[in-house]
């Protein structure tokens, strides 16, 4: 990893799904516990949530939404996973792993316009 790739801002985006009856309370929860844990380990400057509302990749998978979560740098997302998020990750296996679908995506900032 380059410099750039080092120092740049991170965005680690999750993509979930979760059954349509189910999404109210994974919503309630999610919006109301996980998120402000995840804040609350001081890795992540902050995050903002999104509904997907188009899709366009051939899979046939379509999240419902992105949650986006803001970093300074690679060095924090490293230290967020090796430590606080594998507790985070098991809480959400525990109450979603079942029945969810999840996908994960690292942005590292390369130029800014």
């Amino acid at each position: 990893m380059n410099d750039s790739q080092q120092n740049g801002a991170v965005r680690y985006i999750v993509l979930t799904r979760v059954p349509d009856d189910r999404l109210d309370e994974w919503n309630r929860w999610h919006t109301t516990v996980h998120i402000p844990d995840v804040l609350a380990t001081g890795y992540m400057r902050g995050a903002r949530k999104y509904r997907i509302a188009d899709w366009t990749l051939p899979d046939g998978w379509q999240p419902q939404y992105a949650t986006v979560y803001e970093l300074e740098r690679m060095a924090d997302l490293d230290a967020y996973l090796n430590g606080p998020a594998a507790a985070l990750r098991e809480d959400y296996q525990r109450r979603y792993g079942a029945i969810g679908q999840i996908a994960r995506m690292v942005l590292v900032e390369e130029a800014r316009f």
